[in-house]
């Protein structure tokens, strides 16, 4: 037996990775193999019993199960032999119930089997099919009957007590298999989930504790920064207010102007770590938005003017109230209308304020250079801006719109934008209107 194995499926198991795949292959080969000696031993029992049609039957099923262990081992392949394997197991069964003229015990046992054998190694759609395939002569058989229909005036044939025996021991063992391989495909499964699930946590904690990490190294590392910048900036200060030499007061500012670009910058970075490290808390009251806009923009009314920008702010003329963190809501709206300003060199930046349903909606609107269409979904994005390396022409880390779009959506709002190139853009900032309850 195991010569007559390795000589007809060694090659293709030793070919083949998958594991539940090698125990398909073994119990298609074990049932062509095992029917070829049972239909050995019947087609003898039947030649000595005289029964003629089965006789023709069993040599018919020899051939064809003979046929297919020799395709196996060529083709290295069981579809068309499983498929066959059922199809002809299914047209036994209905030779046997036009034999025996009954739909027996037998005959359900190996309908059965053969579903379940095309669901193991067909998949379901087959197992489906065959399944179907099965119950209609069953159907059309039991109707017959009870509607008086004989199929012929024959003397129903009996199957000979070898026969039953051995096919009932063949199909017990197939059916027996196939539970144990489900089984054993269902403890590989669950050791696989469970191992997935641990692996899966512990990359979870490992995350977890690197995010806490590089937050750490981010807050250490600002301070580190920020501190010596502050000192520099402050001494820069004294500098400028005790020399009266305007060449050194000029380098003082132009020193002064790269010391908060670069505060503002590691100030950026260290909040948006907070914030992907969950460690940002809300601080939520009541707040005046056109108040809080209005004052947002007295403190950038002279950027616009040193750009000779038309600056206005159109309020709503109805009291807008929502319930925000005042300092995170203070930023966005300083962040997008500091960038209207910035990337606008020449007409006006707009500030809208209205009440739609249950929203607040603040608009900035700019002529400024727009952004194009292939790099508006990318405009939220950490450290991305359109103008980038030596070709850029504004300053910036690229962490405002990232910083603002994170602070929005935590206040349970969000920031929607359209864009014209060469036009100008528009950032509306959507907020849930607070209701006194």
């Amino acid at each position: 037996m195991n010569f007559l194995r390795e000589y007809f499926i060694g090659d293709y198991l030793r070919s083949e990775p998958d594991v539940l795949k090698q125990a398909s292959i073994r119990l298609v080969f074990n049932i062509v193999f095992l029917s070829v000696l049972c239909m050995v031993i019947v087609f003898f029992v039947y030649l000595a019993e005289g029964f003629h049609y089965q006789l023709i039957k069993t040599i018919v099923l020899i051939v064809l199960f003979t046929s297919a262990l020799f395709y196996i081992r060529a083709v290295r392949s069981i579809t068309i032999i499983s498929h066959v394997l059922v199809l002809v197991s299914w047209a036994n069964d209905v030779i046997n119930i036009y034999l025996f003229d009954d739909f027996t015990f037998f005959i359900a046992m190996i309908a059965i089997c053969n579903i379940i054998f095309a669901f193991h190694t067909l998949g379901s759609k087959a197992g489906i099919f065959y399944s179907l395939l099965h119950f209609i002569p069953i159907f059309i058989h039991q109707f017959g009957k009870y509607s008086g229909y004989q199929m012929g005036s024959r003397t129903p044939q009996q199957l000979a007590f070898l026969e039953v025996m051995v096919t009932l021991f063949i199909v017990s063992l197939i059916i027996c298999y196939m539970v144990y391989h489900y089984h054993r495909a269902f403890e590989v499964a669950k050791s696989s989930i469970r191992r997935s699930v641990e692996d899966l946590q512990k990359a979870k904690e490992l995350a977890e504790e690197m995010n806490r990490l590089k937050t750490n190294f981010l807050s250490n590392m600002s301070h580190e920064i920020r501190t010596p910048i502050n000192g520099i900036l402050g001494i820069s200060q004294v500098i400028e207010m005790e020399t009266d030499n305007e060449e050194i007061r000029h380098y003082v500012q132009l020193q002064q102007q790269s010391g908060r670009r670069l505060l503002n910058t590691i100030t950026s970075i260290l909040e948006l770590s907070r914030i992907e490290a969950e460690r940002r808390q809300l601080a939520l009251n009541v707040i005046d938005v056109n108040k809080l806009v209005r004052d947002c923009m007295n403190s950038l009314e002279s950027l616009a003017k040193n750009k000779g920008l038309q600056f206005t702010f159109y309020p709503y003329h109805e009291l807008l109230q929502c319930l925000s963190d005042e300092t995170m809501l203070y930023q966005v709206v300083n962040n997008v209308v500091g960038n209207a300003i910035k990337f606008t060199n020449k007409g006006k930046v707009q500030v809208y304020t209205e009440r739609i349903k249950t929203k607040i909606h603040i608009r900035v609107s700019d002529t400024g250079i727009g952004i194009s269409e292939e790099f508006l979904p990318r405009v939220f994005n950490s450290f991305e801006q359109e103008s980038s390396g030596r070709s850029r022409h504004f300053e910036g880390s690229g962490l405002g719109l990232s910083i603002s779009r994170k602070y929005i959506e935590l206040l349970g709002g969000e920031i929607l934008v359209q864009s014209v190139k060469d036009q100008g853009s528009q950032f509306e900032i959507v907020l849930p209107s607070y209701k006194k309850s």
